[in-house]
């Protein structure tokens, strides 16, 4: 009789298939195995078959990249579907620099060079530029502004190689931490030369030529990078004697990030040959650093290299945008694209891209339209790729619980302090302030009621709020969807607050008044430009725009815009509004703060609009393009006992603390979340 139970790999259940075995056999009929030599015998062997089982189970768990484990075999099988994993990211940051330069021959140089090379220190960390920058020099004043100069954290390295193909060498950049996206690689003749031929990183062979030259990467062991050069039929093939020269920045990744503060110790020349010092430049910071990441991980190496492979250098289907745009644009942390036809009214011939970045900022246009122009090497056909700004739907929770005072054991604040870390993990489980997901308050309640033992009760209300991004001096209408329907207040005779209306506009057919589920933060019209005014809805689908005197509303215009309840749609104008109103920032195009309360021609600023919705139990988004943000909430607690308010009132709503764009809960990779006048110079 031989083995039969096959599927067993444990090492008891094989010792005892081994037993059974030797007991079928006539010579150990009568053998006492457990008290006897044999048995340790038979322990040798079932510790070496199931050695043996767990190393071929294991191996061939590593053939595959589902299961693989060990990172130098998930990345052996990615080079199979041709995807090189992310290597570390340095750090970067923007700074300004104002130079003073000096006369010679009582003339001012024409222009001045900020040197390639160190540049500045912060943060125990030393930052370069990578390339030399010449700006024009004011010959008035003989100064000069670099503006927008983007030091990167790490220290610049140089390795060469001499080529010998008899020997076959392999171009491994020998040092660890390597930010390949700074890597650059030239080809000089022979060692003497002081010539060489730059060669660029190519990742599609089908339009690569016998001549061109490029060079391949990709990772090999230890996290290490190797180069690949052509073979005479895709690229240049390199001769014997010539000379390969790497530079390359290592970096400390994300330890870089978040530097604020910056001495600068660059070099300038100008073109008078005259050098200088850092003595003579003042450094200001304009963005601080960020972006720094550790290397691409194994989890996230084999989520993507499938999807990768299966976009084959061609955008056909959605999700082969939004891999190739993340792979294009190292700054992307989410993408949402959507094809024309899913507006209302449908655009056809088009596929619309939103890209949340990594820093929370929007997109400038110079980074628009490059993404664009790569984007249409692989896009097929007609169809026009569209780089569109992320717009997002603030939820504002107001949270309100009780707990027993006779059993908690901690204060108040404590109780609170572990809802609002509770509300935190929920937001990061749930992946809010991500695209495709949509806000439950029942999982929400759910992170609250067990966020405390203490806690015996809660009750959450809900407002949503979105903002109107006005351009200063034109007149427009300016529309936001909240992307569910809002609520139909009931008829009410009494308007609250002891405000009253000069004029009675909030009343149907039959003289019934409704309360305002709608109000805006203030802002400012040309017919009034020193008055902050606001808007509010009737109940009936029109904006009502008034200005406050005293306790009382002035209405300057019933209709001023209108209110589909049923979709959610706002939309105020046509208007011509000049100015933010009060203290609120002015954001310029180049997203500068004006401290001014009234624009000028082509500023742009926000009104913050709050509304109620008609069902808080799920909040949807209005489109592909927008992402929910859940602001940080309002928590009170309270003793048992106290009546929890189950609706938010209506006439309570407060735009104004929202009129800055509010705090969002803090979601890890994304700094500086939610603002959305802030304009990157990345």
């Amino acid at each position: 009789m031989l083995p039969n139970n096959l599927t067993t790999l444990g090492f008891e259940d094989i010792k005892s298939s081994i037993k059974t075995y030797l007991r079928t056999r006539d010579e150990f009929i009568d053998y006492d195995f457990e008290g006897s030599g044999l048995s340790y015998m038979i322990d040798v062997l079932a510790y070496n078959t199931y050695y043996s089982s767990f190393m071929a189970n294991m191996s061939m768990n590593e053939a595959f990249i589902a299961s693989s484990t060990v990172r130098d075999n998930v990345v052996n099988i990615a080079k199979l579907l041709d995807y090189c994993p992310r290597s570390v990211v340095a750090s970067k940051a923007c700074v300004h620099l104002d130079v003073q330069t000096t006369q010679t021959a009582e003339t001012y140089p024409n222009n001045i060079t900020l040197l390639k090379g160190l540049s500045a220190t912060g943060g125990n960390l030393v930052w370069n530029v990578l390339d030399p920058i010449t700006v024009e020099v004011d010959q008035t004043t003989g100064k000069a502004r670099f503006h927008n100069v983007k030091v990167q954290e790490g220290s610049i390295i140089n390795y060469s190689y001499t080529v010998d193909n008899f020997a076959k060498q392999r171009y491994i950049i020998p040092s660890e931490n390597v930010d390949t996206s700074t890597l650059s690689v030239r080809v000089r003749p022979n060692a003497s030369s002081t010539t060489s031929d730059s060669y660029n990183l190519v990742e599609n062979i089908t339009e690569v030529k016998s001549t061109d030259r490029v060079y391949f990467l990709s990772e090999t062991e230890d996290k290490r990078f190797e180069v690949f050069f052509g073979d005479g039929v895709i690229g240049r093939k390199l001769v014997d004697g010539e000379v390969i020269d790497f530079e390359y920045i290592v970096t400390s990744g994300a330890k870089g990030n978040d530097t604020s503060i910056f001495a600068f110790v660059g070099k300038f020349i100008d073109s008078n040959a005259v050098n200088y010092g850092a003595s003579v430049a003042t450094l200001t910071v304009g963005d601080k650093a960020q972006l720094g990441e550790k290397a691409e991980t194994v989890e996230s190496i084999k989520f993507n290299a499938p999807r990768y492979y299966a976009a084959q250098n061609r955008a056909v289907t959605i999700q082969d945008y939004e891999t190739i745009v993340k792979r294009i644009y190292s700054n992307a942390k989410t993408v949402a694209a959507y094809g024309g036809d899913e507006l209302t009214p449908p655009v056809y011939g088009k596929v619309y891209i939103a890209i949340k970045t990594r820093t929370g900022s929007s997109l400038n246009d110079a980074t628009k339209l490059q993404l664009v122009s790569q984007l249409k090497t692989y896009a097929m056909a007609s169809i026009e790729p569209v780089i569109v700004d992320t717009k997002t739907l603030y939820v504002y929770p107001r949270v309100f619980a009780t707990y027993d005072p006779s059993t908690a054991s901690r204060d108040v604040s404590t109780i609170s302090t572990n809802i609002q870390d509770s509300i935190t993990e929920w937001a990061q489980q749930e992946e809010i302030n991500n695209f495709n997901n949509n806000f439950s308050l029942n999982k929400f309640q759910k992170a609250v009621t067990e966020s405390d033992p203490n806690v015996t009760d809660t009750s959450t209300q809900i407002s949503i709020v979105q903002y109107i991004t006005a351009t200063g001096n034109t007149s427009n209408t300016y529309c936001v969807s909240t992307g569910s329907p809002l609520l139909d207040s009931a008829p009410n005779i009494q308007i609250t607050e002891g405000i009253t209306a000069t004029v009675t506009t909030t009343t149907d057919s039959s003289g019934c008044k409704k309360e305002p589920i709608i109000k805006s933060s203030k802002f400012r019209l040309a017919d009034r430009p020193s008055i902050d005014q606001y808007f509010e809805d009737d109940g009936f689908g029109n904006l009502v725009v008034f200005y406050i005197s005293g306790t009382r509303k002035i209405i300057t215009n019933p209709k001023g815009g209108t209110v589909d309840y049923n979709t959610g749609q706002i939309c105020f104008g046509p208007v011509n509004i000049v100015g933010a109103g009060g203290d609120v920032p002015v954001i310029d195009n180049n997203g500068n703060i004006d401290e001014t309360t009234v624009v000028v021609t082509g500023k742009v600023f926000q009104i913050a609009v709050q509304a109620i919705p008609s069902n808080p139990s799920i909040i949807y988004t209005p489109d592909p393009g927008t992402v929910i943000e859940v602001i940080v909430p309002t928590i009170s607690v309270s003793p048992l006992g106290t009546d929890l308010p189950s609706t938010i009132p209506l006439n309570s709503l407060t735009p104004e603390n929202f009129e800055i764009t509010p705090t969002v809960i803090d979601i890890p990779d994304i700094t500086n979340a939610g603002n959305l006048a802030n304009i990157s110079c990345f």
